[in-house]
């Protein structure tokens, strides 16, 4: 009998042993350690909220700090075919390196029934290395079971513990506690276990509930409990340093010091090997006696010539290997090179240390519990002749000299130097740099001939850094195609027409990509009317930087804005004729960003100019709202509508802007006609009796300004009247497209006709004004005085007709400015002309018809 219960033990201990694959995965009895736990498993969520045709109807997971292990414990409930697809596997993620996984339990339950499932041989081992595509070698595997004969109803349990901790932490404990999950959880349960001895501090983050802490069986338990977690909703469109979920922090580290002093330990280098030692002799020969140079040839060569690929498997996730490793090998990620370059400075007795970064959280990583697992990159820190300078051995093609480095918008790092500060740095990037765009399209005259397209796209500073690293990863042949591609899917049929063209200035920093397509059908077919065509710039290289246009329904979200951005954006569209262009410059600024639109007509050349500028990474979400209706105004001025009739406009690429209008030509001769006859006989009335002797006073003082005004008045006007395009006959014939002006034709038709009369009658008005200065005549100061009261009526009516046609709602500044200039200037002039002693000593000549009376 007591041989019987022997050989059962032994059975039975030899069964929790079984190794599966010899991937350290073993099944093994639950663990003694657990701190009790009763779940309600009779309640349920909201069906709403079930969305892969599942739920978690217990999620548990314990921490013990003691033991090294994390035991979870997991129920989920099919309640759909959907979730027999979503919900029928098993996955469990971990490093081998020091890691290990304990089964303890996976059955299905079925009609009261359970079916135990657990087989260790059936589980798979992945080695998916997720990063290798950033050439990151982890060694991290996933377990997968999959399980057999699933159905809808039924309740899938299973439990598991991980043993293990990276021995390059030195045992001391740091983790994060999600209060949240993508499924909706009915029971959810988590708990740390550690030994009274430690100092293990919390921070909450989104309102999060801190622990419950208790003591049992000695030990120091920190619980959270609770029921129907809903499941987590991801935020769109929101910089990487965000999250709305409610997140706890543990760490038993006191302060950023210790973080420092840890990686300072992990991060000593002893005596330079020979690979080391001959590098560093190589380079100062090279240098000669200019550390400057120096500095510039080991960067560049940490950045070039030491290709990014790191094999981070157990300790190695966070200890870099030796320089002359690096050397050799010719290889290593961020720790790696960050290591090998701050070796190669401090060789030279220049200042260098490691800088730990987090380059999702940036400068948020400040907010967080002291911790060395919370940064996910390493760059370099130097100083040399009191200069301070910020290195990222990982960006490569790099060029300039060493004032024209920089590194990504990473905002805080931790350097470590025992020495220094004991916090985080602001990093700061001196060398902005910015990119333009001039992309020049020549349109035919004849619209079914080809026309063309010229692009050419300068990169300045970190921007040619960033375009020469993309250039080079790719060929030429497949940046044309990609480029192609870009256009063609705004412009229709395009082919190259020369091959790309690439200018780099090492030396300056500065890349230019010079691009020629031809277009094949250039002009479209405008179906609102016969004979028409159009064509339709859009500003595509700038919509790829503006951030989201998204709705307004996650209210306490940041907007995601791409920074540093500067971006000067040009469209040149080279018509065939002179065609009107209208729209208004938008002049948008504030303490993200800035846009600015002017559209301008120069001869042929229709010119849309934008420029785009940010000034941090995320539009708070207080301000998002204001951002929408700006990017309304920005999106409203992206494209553009060129139409042209050539039936009924000369078509030459020479012509003159599409012909002129006789008509209109004609019809300001006859006004002109009319005007002069009137000037004529005003000029020979007379309002004061002759005076007997005729000597008028001489001219001086405030009179000769007024001389010099009078006398540029009809140059200013004759000059605004032959710039104006009335006189084209393009501008009458696309009065039917000018923006909100759609129906008011014949009032903006009449509205132009009033202007040009009113701007020939000033000017005869203005020439009128002349002839009764200089001939001292006395009707001249009322003559005067009259001219500034009928040109500012003229102009305000005029303003507030245009307002009114094109639907317009806001006040334009420069409009206001004409009107209080002109105001200003009549109510200085006309107290002047009316009751100054020297006008009336000067003005007193009568006309000549008068004079011969007497």
């Amino acid at each position: 009998m007591r041989l019987n219960l022997f050989i059962t033990a032994l059975l039975v201990a030899c069964l929790t042993v079984v190794k599966a694959q010899h991937k350290n995965l073993s099944v093994a009895s639950t663990p003694s350690w657990l701190v009790p736990y009763q779940p309600d498993m009779d309640k349920k969520p909201d069906e709403r909220d079930i969305s892969e045709g599942y739920y978690l109807l217990l999620f548990e997971e314990q921490h013990h700090v003691e033991k090294a292990a994390v035991y979870r414990h997991i129920v989920r409930q099919i309640i759909s075919e959907a979730g027999i697809q979503n919900g029928a596997e098993i996955s469990v993620t971990y490093d081998p390196e020091y890691e290990k996984i304990l089964f303890h339990k996976i059955v299905v339950r079925r009609n009261g029934k359970e079916i135990n499932q657990l087989q260790p041989s059936r589980f798979k081992f992945l080695q998916q290395e997720e990063e290798l595509s950033r050439f990151i070698y982890s060694g991290v595997y996933t377990a997968y079971f999959l399980l057999e004969d699933v159905r809808k109803g039924d309740q899938i349990e299973y439990a598991y513990t991980l043993e293990g901790n990276n021995p390059i932490f030195d045992n001391k404990y740091s983790s994060f506690f999600y209060l949240t999950s993508y499924d909706p959880v009915v029971n959810f349960y988590k708990s740390l276990i550690a030994s009274p001895a430690r100092n293990i501090r919390f921070k909450s983050f989104n309102k999060a509930r801190l622990p419950e802490k208790e003591n049992i069986n000695g030990m120091q338990v920190y619980q959270w409990k609770e029921t129907n977690i809903k499941p987590l909703e991801s935020a769109y469109h929101t910089p990487g340093w965000y999250f709305d979920y409610q997140l706890v922090q543990a760490s038993e580290y006191n302060d950023w010091g210790e973080v420092i002093n840890w990686g300072a330990r992990i991060n000593t280098v002893s005596a330079p090997g020979n690979a080391l030692q001959k590098k560093i002799a190589e380079l100062k020969s090279e240098s000669a006696s200019s550390k400057a140079s120096y500095m510039q040839k080991a960067i560049r060569f940490v950045q070039d010539d030491i290709r990014y690929m790191g094999i981070e498997m157990g300790e190695y996730s966070h200890r870099p290997n030796t320089p002359d490793k690096i050397l050799l090998q010719r290889f290593g990620d961020c720790k790696d090179k960050s290591q090998l370059l701050t070796q190669l400075l401090k060789a030279n007795g220049i200042f260098a240390s490691m800088v730990y970064i987090n380059t999702y959280r940036k400068g948020h990583v400040a907010d967080y519990l002291p911790a060395p697992d919370i940064f996910n990159h390493v760059i370099v820190y130097a100083q040399l002749d009191g200069k301070d300078y910020w290195i990222d051995p990982t960006i490569s093609y790099q060029r300039g000299d060493l004032s024209q480095i920089t590194v990504p918008d990473y905002q805080k790092g931790l350097i470590v130097n025992p020495e220094g500060a004991k916090g985080f740095t602001d990093i700061t990037n001196k060398a902005y740099g910015k990119t333009t765009v001039t992309e020049h399209f020549h349109l035919p005259s004849e619209t079914t001939n080809k026309g063309t397209l010229e692009v050419t796209s300068t990169y300045y500073k970190q921007f040619a850094d960033l375009q020469r690293d993309e250039l080079a990863n790719s060929s030429l042949k497949d940046n044309e195609k990609a480029y192609m591609e870009y256009y063609r899917k705004v412009y229709g049929k395009i082919s190259v027409d020369t091959p790309l063209q690439i200018k780099d200035n090492d030396t300056a920093n500065q890349l230019a990509v010079r691009e020629t397509y031809i277009l094949e059908e250039p002009w479209k077919q405008d179906s609102s009317a016969a004979g028409r065509v159009s064509f339709n710039p859009y500003a595509g290289v700038l919509k790829d930087v503006l951030p989201a246009s998204i709705d307004k329904e996650r209210k306490e979200a940041p907007l995601s804005l791409r920074y540093p951005v500067s971006m000067d954006y040009r469209i040149i569209i080279e018509m065939p004729t002179e065609l009107p262009l209208e729209g208004e410059e938008i002049n948008i600024k504030n303490r993200y960003y800035s846009f600015y639109f002017s559209p301008s007509v120069n001869g042929r050349n229709a010119i849309l100019h934008y420029k785009f500028e940010t000034y941090q990474d995320y539009i708070p979400a207080d301000f998002i709202a204001t951002y929408l209706e700006d990017r309304k105004k920005i999106d409203e001025v992206l494209g553009y509508n060129f139409t042209w009739n050539p039936d009924v406009s000369s078509s030459s690429p020479g012509g003159n802007s599409g012909g002129l209008n006789w008509l209109i030509i004609a019809l300001t001769l006859l006004f002109a006609g009319i005007f002069y006859y009137q000037a004529q006989r005003y000029y020979k009335r007379s309002i004061l009796p002759v005076q007997q002797p005729l000597y008028p006073r001489e001219m001086n003082g405030w009179l000769i300004l007024l001389a010099i005004g009078i006398c540029i008045r009809p140059l200013v006007l004759l000059f605004q009247l032959f710039k104006t395009p009335v006189f084209q006959n393009n501008l009458w014939q696309h009065l039917d497209q000018v923006k909100n002006a759609t129906g008011n034709t014949s009032l903006l038709q009449l509205l132009l006709i009033v202007e040009l009369a009113g701007n020939v009658f000033f000017l005869t008005y203005s020439i009128l004004l002349i002839f009764l200065f200089f001939k001292r005549r006395d009707t001249f100061p009322v003559t005067m005085v009259y001219y500034f009261v009928f040109n500012f009526l003229f102009l305000a009516a005029d303003q507030v007709t245009f307002y009114y046609i094109y639907e317009l709602t806001t006040w334009d500044p420069a409009d206001t400015k004409d009107l209080v200039q002109l105001l200003v200037a009549g109510a200085v002039w006309s107290p002047y002309l009316l009751m100054s002693g020297q006008v009336k000593e000067t003005f007193i000549m009568p006309h000549d018809s008068e004079i011969n009376k007497y």
